[in-house]
C-alpha cells in the first residue's frame, strides 16, 4: 500500500510538472511546492518534519533548474524526497547507494518528463508512469521502520528503564507483521504506536529536565517520569499481547484448513494402488 502510494504521488509530480508553470507564477509555485510535499511524504511513509522540509526544498530546487536541466530538477526532486528515508538506512555504503539510486532515478525521470511531456496525452501518461517506476527505485535499499527508529532514538534520552521498553517496542515493531491483523484491531494498534512515541518523547524531556534540575525541581519531574515508565512498559507489553493473539488466531485458521492435506493423501493413495497394480501385472 505504501509503495502504491509513493507511485501514485511520483505520477502526479512529474505528470503534472511541465504544466506548473501554465498555472502562473504563484498557483505553479504552490502546486509545485504541494507535489514535492506529498512525494516526499510517501518516500518516507510517515508524516515526518524532515521529510516535508525535504519535498519543499526538493521542488524550489526543481523549479530553479527545471528549465535550464531536467535532469539536474528530476536528481534534485527525488533525492531530497528521500532525504529522511535517508537518515533511516543503517549501513553507511547502503546509504550512499540509496542516495546515488535516487539521484539517478531522479535524472532519468526529470529527463523522460522533459523528452515527452510535449506528446499526446496517452504518451504523457505512459512517460509518467515510467517515470513514477524510476523514483520508487530507492525503495529497494532496505531502510529502519520510522517508528522503530524514532524509538530507538528516544531511548537513549529517555534513562535506564524507559529506554529499555522503547528499545523493545522497536524491536517488536519490525519484527510484526501488520497484515495479520484486522482493520479494527489495526486501527488500535496504530494509536497504541504513536502513543508510545508521544510517551517516549516526554519521557525524554522529563529526563532531561530531571538531569538539568536540583532539589525541588527535580522531585516532580521524578515523580511524574515513574508513572510515564509504568505507561510505557503497559504499552509495549500491550502491542506485544496484541501481535501474539493474532499471531496465535493466524496459525489456528491455518491449522484447521486441511483441504490440501486431503488432497496430498488422496493423491498419494492413488499413486500407491497405481504402483501395486502394475507390480501384480
Amino acid at each position: 500500500m505504501r509503495k502504491l502510494a509513493l507511485l501514485v504521488a511520483a505520477a502526479a509530480a512529474f505528470g503534472l510538472w511541465p504544466f506548473a508553470g501554465r498555472f502562473g507564477l504563484v498557483t505553479g509555485s504552490i502546486a509545485l511546492l504541494g507535489l514535492g510535499v506529498l512525494l516526499a511524504l510517501a518516500a518516507s511513509a510517515t508524516i515526518d518534519g524532515l521529510a516535508a522540509a525535504g519535498g519543499a526544498l526538493g521542488a524550489l530546487s526543481a523549479a530553479i533548474v527545471g528549465n535550464t536541466s531536467p535532469a539536474a530538477a528530476g536528481a534534485a526532486l527525488v533525492a531530497l524526497a528521500y532525504a529522511e528515508r535517508t537518515t533511516r538506512v543503517k549501513a553507511g555504503t547502503a546509504r550512499l547507494v540509496h542516495v546515488g539510486g535516487a539521484l539517478v532515478a531522479g535524472a532519468l525521470a526529470g529527463t523522460i518528463t522533459a523528452a515527452y511531456g510535449s506528446g499526446s496525452p496517452s504518451i504523457r501518461v505512459v512517460a509518467a508512469l515510467v517515470a513514477a517506476v524510476l523514483a520508487a527505485l530507492p525503495l529497494f535499499v532496505e531502510a529502519d521502520d520510522p517508528v522503530a527508529y524514532a524509538l530507538d532514538g528516544l531511548a537513549e534520552d529517555a534513562g535506564e528503564e524507559a529506554g529499555a521498553a522503547l528499545r523493545e517496542g522497536a524491536a517488536l515493531r519490525r519484527h510484526v507483521d501488520e497484515r495479520l491483523l484486522d482493520a479494527a484491531a489495526a486501527r488500535e494498534v496504530r494509536a497504541s504506536w504513536k502513543a508510545l512515541v508521544r510517551l517516549g518523547e516526554a519521557r525524554a524531556r522529563l529526563e532531561r529536565a530531571r538531569v538539568g534540575g536540583k532539589g525541588a525541581r527535580a522531585d516532580a519531574p521524578t515523580a511524574v517520569a515513574r508513572r510515564v515508565d509504568q505507561r510505557i512498559g503497559a504499552h509495549v507489553e500491550a502491542l506485544r499481547r496484541a501481535y501474539l493473539l493474532a499471531d496465535t488466531a493466524h496459525a489456528a485458521e491455518a491449522s484447521e484448513d486441511v483441504r490440501a492435506l486431503e488432497v496430498v493423501e488422496a493423491t498419494g493413495e492413488k499413486l500407491e494402488a497405481t504402483s501395486e497394480a502394475l507390480i501384480s501385472s
